[in-house]
Parts: structure tokens; sequence; C-alpha cells
């Protein structure tokens, strides 16, 4: 047996904490079922050798590494191959080709047609995991790079390895799994085995060809088979970001083995290689780190649902600023007022389900010109701006709402009833995700536009140095923001597009009483929604075969009391009004303050 085992050993070139492994609970699966190499091999070599391979100490106990391999840290206890085929099982062979092989180790496409004819099925909660394709290209690189064209020599190698792991994957696909882990290859050429050496750069050209051939394959096995979520991880661009910050990742040697054929490092854990191409405990962790970020992507990425979720609510509270500045109790006269205000706004919502809690803070401010042609109508047009700063744990992003409002009212004697209409250009910036392979962020950017509507009416009943105004409101708001995908290294997520949009409707009372020359205000309520008719949040992994999975996310507010306090009074010929509202839901609750100044013209 070659050293040479796995290629995809190097894969492990690449990993680190999952902030979000505990929200996967939504993506779940029942078993695993693995076919691979030495990358994945749990210790079947090893008995299949009456435990003479690999040499068990210093490898751990028939791994071909310092610890448990990768697949071992998913969360499943799989059988050795000669277990039951019912339940979680490895059939992975250090050494093992992609190929039919019937000798020992098995080729990869001999260990499925083995599972399946010791009864082995596939259900739609079964993951598979299939990494291999190192061991033909280690095989063949010898005599290519003696040749006379040694690129010649590996393309076909290299090509029809990958149309081995296309081909089991299509008849693992057909035969029912619902979701397929396929791993590519990693950078050959920063292992100990090869880096600095003249087979360096053959063996990147044989791992890149390989990939895109890989790739090329499972687009169109997905396409044929949209039963089973066919997914792709990608090891090799992750490489050169762990070898240029090892330390970022808890490690500090990446060029070396730990295990030199003769002696054993003081600290395996310290080290990313136990020997040339094979990861240590610590490099597998970080793999399974990885496929974390892969295999929970749908859970994961629903986080975003936060981002409209903002845009939204900005836009509710534009509005809803619009209807208060025609209800006052005070009687409207002739003329045009200029108001300003400013407002600063905490947010807080529980986790639902895979969306983790969140914190915004937020501020904003808004100008409005007002115009009064008679003492029974008042037209109004406001310019707002808001920004928010949104963390949610590992998602973090901000959001710069830039509004415009038209609105108008009426009233007569005691009763009131007033409209407002407006729209908002959303930016969506700093969009930061860190990923499984933590500290590696993602980021992105993007847009939404904002449109709504209010209708507000009521009455107030005046009772000398006190009144009571009882009113009802029904808006509608809709919030359309872009899809995008995300920058980084790791499980790239893409984003659809996503509509948040209701229907809601309030009643709420409010009061108001006079002392001295101020006024104070009081007001309390409850707001539903009638109609709640949001998209669902879709997240796949940008230039994958993973299909593109969608999540229905519970309204953060749902049913919500509303609360308002403040106290308002001339200085001057300047209405100054100092206030708070508040909004407590069934998933969250929002708090502003704001002062406000109005200044007739």
């Amino acid at each position: 047996m070659s050293r040479f085992l796995t290629g995809g050993a190097v894969a492990a070139l690449a990993l680190a904490a999952c902030a979000f492994a505990g929200s996967a609970s939504a993506q779940t699966y029942s078993r695993l079922v693995v076919f691979g190499d030495s990358l994945s091999d749990n210790g079947n070599l090893y008995l299949i050798s009456g435990g003479t391979q690999p040499p068990s100490p210093p490898y751990y106990q028939g791994r071909f590494s310092s610890g448990q391999v990768w697949t071992e840290r998913l969360g499943f206890n799989a059988a050795n191959f000669n277990g039951s085929v019912t339940g979680s099982i490895n059939y992975a062979f250090g050494g093992s080709r992609t190929d039919t092989s019937a000798g020992v180790p098995f080729g990869m496409l001999n260990q499925l047609a083995r599972y399946t004819a010791a009864g082995g099925k596939f259900g739609a909660t079964d993951l598979v995991t299939v990494l291999g394709g190192a061991n033909d290209i280690f095989q063949a690189l010898p005599a290519a790079g003696a040749s006379a064209s040694p690129v010649a020599a590996m393309t076909p190698v290299a090509t029809g390895a990958a149309a081995n792991v296309n081909s089991l994957v299509n008849s693992v696909a057909g035969a029912g799994a619902g979701t397929i882990l396929v791993s590519n290859l990693p950078k050959l050429s920063i292992t100990p085995q090869f880096r600095g050496t003249p087979a360096a750069p053959l063996a990147d050209y044989s791992a890149t060809t390989f990939n895109t051939a890989l790739q090329t394959g499972l687009n169109a096995v997905a396409a044929a088979r949209p039963g089973s979520n066919i997914i792709m991880m990608d090891l090799f661009k992750i490489g050169d970001t762990i070898t240029a910050n090892p330390g970022q990742f808890g490690v500090s040697n990446v060029t070396a083995a730990c295990f030199n054929g003769v002696s054993v490092c003081a600290d395996p854990s310290s080290y990313f290689y136990f020997d040339g191409v094979h990861p240590t405990a610590t490099g597998h962790i970080l793999i399974a780190k990885l496929a974390t970020d892969y295999l929970y992507y749908a859970d994961i990425g629903a986080q975003s649902t936060l981002q409209g979720e903002t845009t939204y609510r900005h836009r509710e509270e534009a509005l809803e600023a619009a209807s208060e500045a025609l209800s006052g109790r005070a009687a409207w006269e002739q003329g045009v007022s200029i108001t300003t205000s400013a407002n600063y706004n905490n947010t807080k919502t529980d986790a639902r389900g895979s969306v983790r809690s969140s914190t915004s803070d937020g501020w904003g401010g808004r100008i409005a010109l007002e115009a009064g042609p008679s003492a029974s109508w008042r037209f109004g047009m406001a310019g707002s701006a808001q920004k928010a700063d949104v963390d949610s744990d590992a998602f973090k992003f901000s959001v710069e709402s830039f509004g415009l409002d038209l609105y108008g009212g009426w009233r007569a004697d005691n009763v009131f009833v007033n409209a407002a209409v407006g729209v908002a250009r959303d930016n969506i910036n700093d969009i930061k995700r860190t990923t499984s392979l933590a500290p590696i962020v993602h980021t992105g950017d993007t847009r939404a536009v904002s449109t709504g509507a209010r209708l507000q009416g009521g009455m107030w009943f005046d009772m000398g140095g006190f009144a009571l105004s009882p009113r009802a409101a029904l808006a509608y708001v809709a919030s359309d923001v872009d899809g995008y995908y995300e920058q980084g290294v790791a499980a790239q997520y893409q984003y659809g597009d996503r509509t948040v949009k209701a229907l809601t409707g309030e009643v709420s009372l409010r009061a108001e009483a006079e002392m001295g020359g101020f006024g104070l205000f009081a007001e309390g309520g409850y707001r539903d929604a009638l109609d709640d008719s949001s998209d669902p949040v879709r997240v796949g992994i940008f230039n994958n075969p993973a299909q593109v999975l969608s999540r229905e996310i519970d309204d953060p507010f749902g049913g919500q009391f509303l609360a308002s306090a403040g106290v308002e009074g001339l200085v001057g010929p300047v209405k100054v009004t100092v206030g708070y509202r508040g909004r407590f839901g069934d998933h969250a609750d929002s708090h502003t303050g704001g002062i406000q100044l109005r200044l007739p013209l």
C-alpha cells in the first residue's frame, strides 16, 4: 500500500468551529452510509488486513490519522463494513481507487456493489458521503511523470476517476438516497508529500482536472435525479487560506508531517498532517466542521430572514409616524408647518426554530412638511432615514432605509380619518456570516424595496382636561429583498429573492391630559396579522449542484401589544414632543425613544 492513500486527506486543509452547528435541527438525517478511501476509513482496512494496515500505533486504532476521521464526527455511530446494513455503516477503505476493483482494498464502485449485495438500501432521510479519486491519481503519477507527455497521461486518469465517482453517485441517487455529500480533491501541492517537489504541478493539474470533471458530472446527475440532494463539498479552494493562517485554525504546523515514518511529533494536535497526505485528528475535526457548513445550509441560511424582517419593520414604523401626525387631540389649523424628529430603537427577537435570537440597535431621523388648507383637511410629505445594526451571533448586517411618505387626513369635530402611502430603498450592507470554518467570515450585500399603505380612523371624547380616543387601523407592508450570494471560501450560500409582507389590523386607546403648560399622552393597543403571506427563505449553494431548499419562518412579532407614552409642550413657537413606543410580540420586543420638533411656518 502506498502512503498516498488519499488525496482527500489533504482536503483536511480547511476548517474550524461551527457557530451554527446547534441550529441545524430542521435538516436532519436518520443514518450515515460512507463510501471512500483512507480519509473516511474508520478501521476497515485494519480489520480486513488482520490489524496490520495501517500499523497501530503510531496510527490511531486502524485509522490513517492520530484520531477519529471526519465521517465519525458527523454525529453518527457508523459500523465497520462487516456490520449491519440497516443502520449507519462505513464501507471506505484506505488505498481504494474509484473503480470496480474486487481485491483489497475494494474499489469504490465495488464498495457500493458489496453494500447492495448485503441487502443495503437507501432512503429519503439517509446521508451518504462520497470522497475518493486521489489514489487513482497517486498510483498513476510516477509513470506519467516519466512519460514524454505527463499532462496527456494524467488527463484520462483524472477524468476517468471523476466519471467513476459520478457513476457511483448516480446509482446511489437512483436507489433513493435523500442527501449525498460528495467531496472534491484538495490542492495537493501544499501537502508535505508534494510541497516543493517537481511532482507538485502535475499533482495539482490532476486534482483540478478531476474536480472540474466531477462538478460537471454532478450537475448532470443532480438534474437527472431531482429526488436526491447532491451537495459538493469543495476542499480545494480552502487550502491556501488554512496554509496562510494556520494559527487561526488551531494548528501551528501545516507544512511538515507529524509522523515521519520513524517517530511521532510531541504534539500531534498542533500539526495538520499526521503523515505526508493524511490529516491529524485536528485536521479531521476541521473537515467535519466544513461538512457541517455544507450539510445544514438551509437551516444556517434561514438566519437571513432577519434582513427582510428589519426592512419591513422600518417601513411599518414610517407609516405609523405619518398616522400619528394626523391623529392627535389638538384641533387643526390652516397653515404650513415643518416637523423634524430623531429616534433610537432597540429590538430583540427570540430564537425561532433554526433562526437564532437577535438584537437590533438603530437610530434615524425624519423631516416632514405639512399643510392644512382648512381646519378639516391636512396633508403632509415626509422623508426618513433609518439605520439598524443587527447581530445574531454568527450572522450580522446593517440596514439603511431611505423612505418617502405621502399622507393626508380629514376630521370633523371629534372624528378623524387619515391615510398614508410610502416607499423606501433599503441598503443591506456589511453582511457577515461566521462560517463553520471560524474565523473565516463570508460577506455580502443586497438591496430591498419596501412599500406600504396605512388607513386609520378614530374619535376623541373630551372630558375637560382629559380625553380618550379609541382608534383602529389597517396596514399593508411589503419588503422585497433581492437575492444574493456570499463571498468566501467555505460553503457559499446563495439566497433567493424574498418578499416579507402582511396585512395587519390594530385597535388601540389613546389618552391625553393637560398638566400646566405641557400635555401627557399614553396609548395601548393590539396588532395582529390578518394575512401573512411572506415568502419562505430559500437557500442554495453558489456554483453547486445542491438544491435550493425552503424554510418557513414565523413572524417574530405575530400578535403584538402596543404601548406608547410621552410628554409634549410649547417652547416658544416650537412644539416639542418626547416619547416612547414599545411593541411586545410573540417572539420579539421593540423599544423606541424619540424627540420631535414642530415649527409653524
